[in-house]
């Protein structure tokens, strides 16, 4: 049986900056952003940490079972090389591909939640051409003192 330390939405957040960070080729992460206005395209591949909704649960005197939304939103950038235009899509998928691995490589949060899931993932499907911009949506369960 494993065993779950308690924990706190910012601990949480900590380490998933710190996985997501992790990623080669990662040139940006901030906070609660979700439009990458002033974001210029050598900000990029990025991705925006955004907590969305924590539901509260009451499991004994002093214990809360927490259910934490988090949303990522992230964006690649398709560059000319060689006189060819990268593919936006295999840009696209490649980087989300990376993004999902480093995510779930730790479901734990280092011993801080119980799970970390991937519920959703959206892409604007190309048109804003040649930026590519998708969202991950993560429900990430933890225990905590009230």
């Amino acid at each position: 049986m494993a065993l779950y330390k308690l924990s706190t939405k910012e601990a949480i957040l900590l380490n998933l900056e710190t996985a997501i960070n992790g990623i080669s080729g990662i040139s940006f992460v901030d906070w609660q952003r979700v439009y990458d206005q002033g974001i210029t395209e050598d900000r990029y591949p990025f991705v925006f940490i955004n907590d969305l909704r924590i539901d509260k649960v009451k499991m004994l005197k002093n214990i809360t079972k927490n259910e934490f939304m988090v949303g990522l939103a992230s964006g690649v950038w398709a560059v000319e090389i060689d006189g060819v235009m990268e593919n936006l899509g295999t840009k696209l998928n490649i980087f989300m591909e990376s993004l999902k691995d480093a995510v779930i490589a730790d479901r734990s949060r280092n011993g801080c939640a119980y799970t970390t899931n991937i519920t959703t993932i959206e892409t604007d499907a190309g048109n804003r051409y040649p930026q590519g911009i998708f969202v991950i949506m993560l429900n990430i369960k933890f225990f905590s003192k009230e």
